[in-house]
């Protein structure tokens, strides 16, 4: 009788113990998602960055997926004008042969002030995203090569990229895409959940 008494007890204590874990856990992660601070990364807005519903999303720019996410993003900025701001992290994946020399060429033209046009000829040409590929995009939109060739093959933005990564891992992130809306995680391009989270946060 005892000793099923001493067991009960230490069940007891370990479940405790595992419940206790657990709500740390949580409450860890939530505040790491809610800190918007730590996921805005370093390209620019696109957007006013004074609206009140902020979107930072995880993407990769060989990703079908993405491509879509890129599609819903459109309609919400048409549908919310003025309402809303987004921020682009790189989460180039592993399975994509491309994809992190994509983020790095997206990087370098960032750094001549054009990201987002040169972010959307790459989600346009997500076949097409081989070095001399990426030279030629730059190339059409008027960006010095000399300035932009030397980003990309030095891998000037790798450190940044890698920053993403790793900020990506921290706040959870399983795949791509992934949206933070005012904290809120959504996986996949789901308009539908998006769309709940930004009335809800409007109507507040």
């Amino acid at each position: 009788m005892d000793r099923n008494k001493t067991l009960f007890s230490i069940a007891v204590i370990l479940i405790a113990g595992l419940l206790i874990f657990m709500f740390y856990s949580t409450v860890s992660i939530n505040r790491d998602i809610t800190g918007l601070n730590i996921v805005k990364g370093v390209n620019p807005p696109r957007g006013n960055p004074n609206s009140s519903i902020t979107i930072i999303e995880f993407s990769d720019f060989q990703c079908p997926n993405c491509y879509t996410g890129q599609i819903v993003l459109d309609k919400l900025f048409e549908d919310y004008n003025g309402s809303i701001v987004s921020y682009y992290r790189n989460l180039p994946l592993t399975i994509h042969e491309n994809s992190m020399i994509a983020a790095l060429a997206a990087q370098a033209a960032g750094e001549q002030g054009k990201f987002w046009e040169y972010h959307d000829i790459l989600f346009d040409n997500q076949y097409e995203l081989d070095k001399e590929s990426l030279r030629k995009y730059a190339k059409e939109l008027g960006l010095n090569m000399t300035q932009f060739n030397l980003a990309l093959d030095s891998e000037k933005y790798k450190s940044d990229i890698d920053g993403d990564i790793q900020d990506a891992k921290a706040l959870g992130v399983r795949g791509t895409p992934t949206f933070f809306i005012n904290g809120q995680k959504v996986e996949g391009a789901d308009e539908e959940k998006m769309r709940e989270i930004i009335e809800r946060e409007m109507g507040r």
